[in-house]
């Protein structure tokens, strides 16, 4: 079984990494954190994430579908991508931030 290397954490199994790189929000969401390298805003992702796949600022995003995008952050990415601890949510503030950089290969994102 292939792993991927995460430094002194335990190491994902590729198909743990092959599950998050699945859906095209998630990748999407990752690589953003990953470029932006602190901690966001779920509903300011969300827009990001948006805006990449439609090649707009975010700015351009429509309220609904960002609020839209980020219950389903919420509901379906958010859990999968803490439980792997590849992020971490913080609920006081309702930020995303990418935890586990090294776990998910730039090059697939």
């Amino acid at each position: 079984m292939a792993t991927t290397s995460t430094g002194g954490a335990p190491d994902l199994p590729e198909e743990v990494v092959s599950d998050l790189l699945a859906d095209e929000h998630r990748r999407h969401a990752l690589s953003i954190l990953a470029a932006r390298g602190e901690p966001m805003v779920v509903d300011d992702l969300a827009a990001a994430v948006l805006a990449d796949d439609r090649g707009v600022e975010p700015d351009a995003v429509p309220h609904a579908d960002r609020r839209a995008l980020a219950d389903e952050l919420y509901t379906e990415h958010l859990p999968k991508l803490t439980a792997t601890g590849v992020v971490a949510y913080d609920s006081m503030v309702g930020t995303v931030e990418l935890r586990r950089p090294d776990a998910v290969p730039t090059d697939r994102l």
